[in-house]
């Protein structure tokens, strides 16, 4: 009797280690960006914020390459025990539309937990470009069909997409060119290589305070703490809101009680001053949706881009 009470103890007592050993394991943020970038700053200011209120240490893990889709897939094996988050963005979103083949989908392979930001676009012109505002631009671009340019990251990313959005919505006949990443489409933009870009802020603000380049509008719904004199695309051109959104999202099977405390707390981290400031710096903004409100967000975007894509016969070569 007494042998069986005490393996029945010991049992206890490491079933009670097991469970400290786990709420003392890192959380881990899975990002599909190498470090330095805007999205992985973004993370790693979050981190340094969950990690006190969580009670334990919070890292970013970076897993870069094919549009964030490689991060995905990382996260979407890890153990579905609470230790493991991705940050994904929009991109991710329209990502079945580029990539067909993907072994997963975000519905069936991941659970909502939060959206903490949005990252702002811009549309920008060269600083001798007639126009001084979107009403001017759109104007001109009617007058030149076809001969008007703009510049991306690249064919299928959200600024891909945000330019189409433009081209149906203003009526204008502009031809996409695409580059491979954010730094050599501005430097077109400045060489005259092409009319206008939409470009992530942060690569175009300094350019416009120092006089190089103009931007004619942002591209969020709201205007951006960081511009508060510049307009929004949508004051010109209704439904003109292209914002890649940042959210959280956990493998599926991840237990609710185990993504509780971090869904807690994630409301009161982003209202931190500090973050805000962070994230405005950074040329992005918070904006919080809870778990539920995620969840309806999700398919919601995933039909509105499906069906750009489908009006405007985007196809993407993969």
């Amino acid at each position: 009797m007494l042998a069986r009470w005490i393996r029945c103890a010991a049992l206890l007592l490491l079933c009670a280690a097991a469970s400290v050993q786990a709420q003392q394991a890192p959380l881990k943020i899975v990002v599909g960006f190498s470090p330095g970038g805007g999205v992985d700053t973004l993370a790693r200011l979050l981190a340094q914020q969950l990690a006190d209120p969580l009670g334990r240490p919070v890292v970013v893990e970076n897993r870069p390459g094919a549009g964030g889709t490689i991060a995905a897939e990382a996260a979407r094996r890890a153990e579905p025990d609470g230790n493991t988050v991705l940050l994904a963005d929009t991109s991710l979103i329209v990502a079945p539309y580029i990539y067909p083949t993907l072994p997963f989908r975000l519905e069936r392979d991941f659970v909502p937990v939060a959206m903490v930001g949005e990252a702002g676009l811009a549309l920008a012109v060269p600083s001798n470009h007639p126009a001084r505002d979107l009403p001017e631009f759109i104007a001109l671009a009617r007058q030149a069909p076809g001969q008007y340019t703009y510049a991306t990251v690249g064919v299928g990313s959200m600024h891909h997409l945000g330019g189409e959005l433009f081209k149906r919505l203003s009526k204008t006949d502009l031809v996409h060119v695409p580059y491979k990443g954010g730094s050599p489409a501005v430097q077109a933009l400045l060489g005259g290589q092409v009319t206008m870009a939409i470009s992530s802020l942060p690569a175009v603000m300094p350019l416009a305070s120092s006089g190089h380049i103009r931007i004619l509008a942002v591209l969020s719904e709201d205007r951006f703490a960081g511009l508060p004199d510049v307009p929004t695309a949508s004051q010109t051109l209704p439904g003109f809101e292209t914002t890649p959104s940042l959210f959280l999202l956990a493998p599926a099977g991840t237990p609710r009680a185990a993504l509780q405390r971090l869904e807690s707390v994630l409301p009161q981290v982003l209202q931190r001053p500090a973050l805000q400031q962070a994230f405005v710096a950074q040329g992005s903004q918070i904006s919080y949706l809870s778990a539920p409100e995620l969840a309806q967000w999700l398919p919601a975007q995933q039909q509105r881009w499906g069906d750009l894509i489908a009006r405007s016969k985007l196809e993407f070569g993969q």
